[in-house]
């Protein structure tokens, strides 16, 4: 059943200078998602349609309309925004909340287990899939404080009745309503954790644990990378910079200035001893959690200070970018959610049963992200070649101050493929899959840690390997050619392709940034033709790292090589060299 709620409009803008060209923070809407009861965690859905929604939770103090649960509200009109539905929780003051495909799953200190529901019937409705709950003995997860998911695995932190609370890990590949068990991390207790690429910064929030950090890329035996400590600390949770160098952490409870401190990671596995800098809006409030998007760090404040945004481009001299006051009284902004494709951020702040609500704003430096439009190959048009093409579209947002990547599905008679691509071009190279006179489909699909949104158009092509011209052999490639790896950055894998016009004796090999070679890939002869190699990385540190190909021919016709010299012994050939740069991230 479909729910409505009038909402109050407030004409109110915050800023943090009268100049024209600092950042604007709007406030759109601010109401009460179930009035007389508590908000606590929130988090943000974006569907397939693009339809963007608020995902509340409740804390409740009774049953009925004072219920505690989780609201699910659909922000996706700017002057308008509509309560969905109410799925009926536990009453807990804690709540928290993450989604994975179209299911949000919801813990509390209550009990109860994670609550699973079904987002796929929204915009009119969602529901309540199954309450999930894991025993082993007289061990159960009955009771978590929080809840990360990342790359289809779920970590539920602090379980109560698992000693000593730290993450309990599930996979939710195989059936995103049904988690397996896969592993216990217990080195102490959790409060929250982030997870990217298979790295757990883990907030250790009691007794000055810090932040402890964690390699998952095996998930059954996560091992230790070190321990970012400092006295008196209270880590409430972490979140690490766009380019991975730095992590943020906000401290919650303990006697220094609860403030955000900002970390340098960029020599793991070396643990930084000292903090690299700190941001607070006033030293007698705290924060508490931090989400970063781009440039900026998004953080909800207690002590009435709602939403504060942190400019972070040097993260080394965090600055206030802007920044909105919900009250002067004690409320407290729960969490934060920025990561809406539209730009908008949400904010929910509790202080008792009349607190203040659900906030929404717009920030002027969170452009909406443009939908992606395909441009090559056109559609309806042939392609020909018989071993690669260039697929080409429109960028969604600028990837310096937006992250985000691509996907790109290709779909047919024999072919259903979909690759990762950094930018808005991509060269596939395996058209040898595809069936002569058969017709493909393809399109593309923005993608950041939590949301996706495809393009609006998909694009078909027909195939064709007929030679264009008499004597035409489009299988020989025309020039010789180093491509791009993909995916760029990787962790720890990465394909690496190449073409030769001409046979000739090869060598692929890769070098650190002082030169030093740290893997060889090819070193032999090789056919005329498209080749690639896999690249596995699992040994080496993040960084950058160089791969350079090497073919020297004795093809009289160059076929267009960049660099031609006379190895010693030949009287005619040359020597094709091209080198690229790559990202390693852990």
């Amino acid at each position: 059943m479909k729910q409505f709620v009038l909402v109050l409009t407030i004409a109110f803008v915050s800023t943090t200078s009268t100049s024209q060209t600092s950042p604007r923070l709007d406030t759109l809407r601010h109401f009460q998602p179930r009035p007389g009861t508590g908000i606590s965690g929130l988090w943000g859905y974006t569907a397939p349609n693009g339809r963007e929604y608020a995902i509340v939770g409740i804390a409740g103090s009774g049953t009925g309309s004072s219920s505690g649960g989780t609201t699910i509200v659909d922000i996706t009109v700017d002057n308008s925004p509509r309560i969905v539905t109410h799925i009926v929780g536990p009453n807990s003051t804690w709540r928290e909340m993450k989604t994975y495909r179209h299911y949000a799953y919801v813990v509390t200190e209550a009990g109860g287990g994670v609550q699973i529901i079904d987002l796929s019937r929204l915009p009119d409705t969602a529901s309540l899939v199954r309450t999930f709950n894991y025993t082993s003995g007289t061990k159960n997860i009955n009771r978590s404080h929080t809840i990360t998911i990342s790359d289809g695995y779920m970590y539920l932190n602090g379980c109560a009745n698992w000693s000593p609370g730290g993450i309990l890990i599930f996979s939710l590949l195989a059936d995103p309503t049904n988690p397996q068990f896969v592993s216990e991390y217990q080195p102490q207790y959790f409060h929250d954790s982030y997870v990217l690429r298979d790295t757990i910064f883990g907030s250790a929030i009691s007794s000055g644990g810090g932040l402890i950090i964690a390699d998952a890329r095996n998930k059954a035996n996560v091992q230790t990378i070190g321990r970012i400590a400092y006295t008196g600390s209270g880590t409430h949770n972490a979140w690490v910079t766009k380019d991975r160098r730095y992590v943020l952490t906000a401290d919650e409870t303990s006697p220094i200035i609860n403030d955000v401190k900002v970390w340098d990671i960029s020599n793991l596995p070396t643990i930084p001893t000292a903090v690299s800098a700190s941001f607070t809006v006033n030293p007698t409030s705290s924060v508490h959690n931090v989400h970063v998007r781009g440039d900026y760090a998004y953080c909800s404040w207690y002590q009435g200070y709602g939403l504060q945004i942190i400019d972070i481009t040097n993260p080394a001299t965090p600055t206030l970018a802007a920044g909105y006051r919900t009250s002067t009284a004690n409320s407290l902004a729960w969490d934060t959610y920025p990561y809406f494709p539209s730009g908008k951020i949400i904010i929910g702040d509790h202080y008792n049963a009349t607190g203040t609500g659900l906030w929404i704003f717009r920030f002027s430096e969170l452009a909406a992200r443009r939908p992606v439009t395909l441009l090559q190959p056109a559609n309806n048009d042939t392609v020909r070649s018989l071993t690669s093409t260039t697929f080409r579209w429109t960028k969604t947002a600028d990837l310096s101050k937006d992250p985000h990547w691509y996907e790109v599905r290709l779909r047919g008679a024999g072919v259903d493929t979909t690759w990762r691509a950094n930018d808005s071009l991509s060269l596939f190279s395996g058209l040898s899959r595809l069936q002569n006179g058969q017709t493909y489909g393809w399109r593309v699909t923005a993608r950041d840690e939590w949301n996706t949104t495809a393009s609006v158009d998909s694009f078909r092509f027909h195939y064709r390997t007929t030679s264009t011209s008499a004597g035409e052999n489009e299988s020989v490639p025309v020039t010789f050619g180093l491509e791009q790896n993909y995916p760029n950055p990787f962790n720890p894998t990465t394909k690496i392709d190449f073409r030769l016009s001409a046979p000739g004796f090869t060598t692929l090999k890769v070098f650190d940034v002082l030169g030093k070679e740290v893997a060889s890939m090819v070193n032999e002869n090789l056919a005329a033709g498209s080749h690639f190699r896999t690249l596995d990385a699992s040994r080496l540190a993040s960084g950058v790292y160089l791969y350079r190909l090497s073919v020297r021919t004795l093809d009289e016709s160059p076929h267009g090589l960049v660099e031609s010299q006379r190895p010693s012994g030949q009287s005619h050939g040359g020597t094709f060299i091209e080198t690229r740069r790559m990202l390693l991230i852990r």
